[in-house]
């Protein structure tokens, strides 16, 4: 649910930030404009979660190597003493 919402969101304000680039510049047709508004915020939405999930996967592996350094540095005290 959560995903879904954020989802939309996303895609919305990739659509809103699109829109706003082309009023400014008015460089496409209206058509033309709006479709690929559609097509970027589709992209958004279905590519978000991999980018969150690479994201919080590479904060994991640095946490968890953290902890295995600690490891090695508390077995390698008690084994110098």
């Amino acid at each position: 649910m959560i995903r879904n919402l954020l989802s939309a969101a996303a895609s919305g304000l990739l659509v809103f930030v699109y829109l706003l680039i082309w009023g400014a510049t008015k460089f496409a047709p209206d058509v033309t404009a709006f479709a690929i508004a559609g097509v970027v915020a589709a992209v958004g939405g279905l590519l978000w979660p991999v980018v969150i999930g690479m994201l919080l996967v590479r904060r994991r592996r640095g946490k968890r190597d953290e902890e295995i350094q600690k490891e090695v540095d508390r077995q390698l005290a008690e084994k110098g003493q």
